[in-house]
């Protein structure tokens, strides 16, 4: 199996349990906090939908220093829509291909160069085509917990 193939078939594995989860969760839960600094489930949702297009665009561009965050305003404010459950899974599905397009034109020699993430640290593009999966794996941990928190034991 090549590179992007397995890039896709691990990021769209992730993005299949996360929403299995994420559908798990009682509507009336969905904003729920587990304190007051944390965020809701629809929150976490809403991140991981725009995080790829995201991550397309840099890979694309490659920045040798960190990008503004400004730069990303478009994606948050595109997360901010989403105020439902299928809006933050029909934009994370879409957002996803158009990342795993940008993986599949990259070349072999492409995925030993660099560039700095907008939080400073620098990736071979190689692991920066993770970055997407390494990030829906991070949050599908914070919704199975946030399930905890409520009551919710099942494994789903």
């Amino acid at each position: 199996m090549d590179y992007p193939k397995l890039v896709a078939k691990f990021t769209l594995d992730v993005v299949d349990e996360l929403m299995r989860y994420a559908r798990a969760v009682p509507s009336e839960k969905l904003t729920w906090r587990p304190a007051e600094h944390a965020r809701s489930v629809l929150e976490i949702l809403q991140e991981c939908a725009v995080l790829p297009a995201a991550l397309a665009a840099w890979l694309q561009e490659r920045p040798q220093s960190p990008p503004s965050m400004e730069q990303y305003a478009p994606y948050w404010a595109q997360a901010a829509t989403l105020t439902t459950l299928d809006a933050c899974e029909t934009a994370l599905r879409e957002n996803t291909q158009r990342l795993l397009q940008v993986v599949e034109t990259l070349a072999a020699a492409d995925l030993s160069q660099t560039a700095v993430a907008p939080w400073g640290k620098t990736y071979t593009l190689a692991e920066g085509c993770m970055l997407h999966h390494w990030n829906l794996t991070y949050h599908l941990g914070q919704v199975a917990y946030i399930q905890l928190l409520y009551g919710d034991t099942e494994y789903h």
